[in-house]
């Protein structure tokens, strides 16, 4: 297991020289991730395109949901992520927080773990094939570890929640079933009163 901690002086290094010379091709990068994304995902696919056309409608704030939008954050995040490399726990954090935002799309959308999983193997291929990242060694092995980090924490942050989630929405059901029958009607069984 990959962790930020087991990153080198020189890794984090690595990190960060490549990453500024990336960064004004990061927009484009991560908008290629995404449509590969899309293109083995048709989950992603719905929700981006659903989001699209919300925010056709929506022109009062930015939909957060579009892929626009998240290439934007895409880039925010590694910016942010590279500045903190040094505090462990932060960087984590934030990641888990990413995948824990995304687990209402499980129950609404059908997101799944897969998904990270792909968004990992997208993203590894991508940015460790880039030219800047291939320069030298070190920083490809940085790229790696730090990616692979990145997904794990993503997804352990979304399974976690989601299972949250569903623990949730198996305990409310019992509830619903007692308050129901509290007011004399039983679950699965349909009442219907003569009209006068």
């Amino acid at each position: 297991l990959s962790s930020i901690a087991s990153l080198s002086f020189s890794q984090k290094q690595a990190l960060n020289a490549s990453w500024r010379l990336l960064r004004p091709q990061a927009p484009n990068l991560f908008r290629k991730i995404f449509l590969e994304l899309e293109v083995v995902s048709c989950t992603v696919k719905q929700i981006f395109y659903k989001a699209l056309c919300v925010d056709a409608f929506n022109k009062d704030e930015e939909n957060i949901a579009t892929m626009e939008v998240h290439v934007k954050l895409m880039v925010k995040f590694f910016d942010d992520l590279l500045v903190t490399l040094d505090d462990d726990t932060e960087c984590i954090d934030r990641m888990k927080r990413i995948g824990s935002s995304h687990a209402v799309l499980a129950r609404t959308c059908g997101f799944t773990s897969d998904i990270w999983e792909r968004l990992g193997e997208i993203s590894m291929e991508r940015i460790c094939s880039h030219e800047i990242v291939q320069k030298t060694r070190e920083a490809a092995r940085a790229w790696r570890i730090l990616l692979a980090c990145v997904i794990d924490e993503f997804r352990g942050g979304f399974d976690g929640e989601a299972r949250y989630h569903r623990w949730d929405a198996h305990e409310t059901k019992p509830l619903i079933q007692i308050k129901l029958g509290q007011i004399g009607i039983e679950a699965g069984v349909h009442i219907t009163s003569p009209l006068p």
